[in-house]
């Protein structure tokens, strides 16, 4: 129990964004374009039970216990944004919401897809828009786009949005064809070029092997069923997960597949399947960062915080190869595996050698930086100081903003 609801108490965090020198193949330096902050914003997006800026709470999610890191960035000229989207809603509830905030909107999930979970179709109404031109035309007559970074389960937001920008919903249009309803515009589709650049941050690209452990470990399936009602009722609740019919964890996983919410998401086959539907846009450029704190799947004392030491120490000792769980699952930050956080099982990809980037980036494809050592929380900042992250943003900032699709 204590190692799946950590999944939703902890993923909070981030990891640290560098740029590195890029050589090529005969050791030549590659001059790779370093810009000035551009016109294009910068919408950072929190994991599972994080926050925004506009939520009140005073310890910042990005900077953590190093301070206000989006502060610092706005000194150097970059437009940032961080909104606050559901704490355990699905990629494409939070993609919605995320949506109608940058476009100040009222939040739409759609039609067919409320009636299938049985939801509210619409949301909050937010005005004004966090970025009130997005998708216009500038006076160069080039689209006005937005640079999109996501911690953790952010990171897997993000791409739900930029897919449903690229090729919207087939249910959704199909219902507002039938029937002559109003669609909202996220889900037309033919907005590809909205997105500039992608960044991923210790993000479950292809689900997390504590799900699967909980599922199959047959002590921690034992504890799960015999814990109180009670008890299981409070925990569901503050993890948001109200499903018919589901009154236990292992209920849940049973029936996660088809659930709206993030931990269907994070299940391998919810993964998967998010993963298909979310391919590269030709115009866009992607940027992955794993991390990792073990030495072969063992806690090292030095990267990480004692709790994410307990979660790591589990992870790294759980394999079940029937389910997908190799030996290559076993590196991890405390909560995510670092293989997951590369990219996309299913996504063309450019493994990013230590000593820089081989060509300049070019879009449509995934470039997997070298790993960060860290845990799941160091990477924003916990524990850190501002000396230690913010050169990093920075210099991935720099260096995404310098790039030309």
């Amino acid at each position: 129990m204590k190692r799946f609801s950590a999944i939703a108490l902890a993923a909070t965090l981030l990891l640290a964004l560098f740029a590195l020198p890029a050589c090529n193949g005969d050791d030549t330096l590659i001059t790779i374009p370093v810009g000035e902050p551009t016109p294009h914003p910068w919408i950072f997006v929190h994991g599972l039970n994080g926050h925004g800026e506009d939520s009140g709470i005073p310890v910042p999610y990005w900077g953590g216990t190093a301070g206000d890191m989006l502060a610092e960035l706005r000194t150097e000229g970059f437009t940032i944004h961080a909104p606050t989207v559901s704490p355990s809603g699905s990629a494409r509830d939070r993609a919605a919401e995320l949506f109608a905030q940058l476009t100040g909107t009222q939040v739409d999930y759609g039609h067919a897809h409320a009636y299938r979970h049985g939801i509210d179709r619409f949301g909050a109404i937010h005005y004004p828009a966090m970025v009130p031109d997005w998708g216009e035309p500038d006076s160069n007559s080039h689209v006005q786009r937005v640079n999109l970074i996501g911690h953790s389960f952010g990171g897997n937001t993000i791409r739900a949005l930029a897919g449903l920008l690229r090729d919207g919903c087939p249910a959704e249009r199909a219902h507002a064809a039938a029937t002559g309803e109003e669609i909202s515009p996220l889900f037309v589709g033919g907005k590809a070029d909205w997105v500039h650049s992608i960044t991923t941050i210790a993000t479950p690209h292809n689900g997390v092997s504590l799900l699967v452990m909980l599922d199959v470990d047959p002590l921690l399936s034992t504890v799960a069923a015999a814990l109180p009602q009670a008890q299981i009722d409070a925990a569901m609740r503050a993890l948001g997960i109200n499903i018919p019919g589901v009154t236990s964890f292992v209920d849940f996983l049973d029936a996660s597949e088809d659930a709206n919410n993030a931990f269907a998401d994070l299940t391998l086959p919810g993964a998967q399947a998010l993963n298909e539907i979310t391919m590269p846009a030709p115009n866009t450029f992607y940027f992955s960062f794993a991390v990792d704190g073990t030495d072969n799947g063992r806690p090292v004392a030095a990267d990480m915080a004692l709790p994410s030491r307990l979660l790591a120490m589990q992870i790294g000792n759980f394999t079940y190869p029937a389910g997908g769980i190799t030996a290559a699952w076993r590196a991890n930050d405390g909560l995510v595996n670092t293989i997951s956080a590369t990219r996309p099982f299913n996504q063309q990809h450019v493994q990013v050698p230590s000593f820089g980037f081989p060509a300049p980036p070019l879009p449509g494809q995934w470039y997997v930086m070298p790993t960060v050592r860290g845990d799941h929380g160091s990477i924003i900042g916990l524990g850190r100081t501002m000396d230690d992250i913010l050169p990093m943003y920075l210099e991935h900032m720099r260096l995404v903003d310098g790039l030309v699709a």
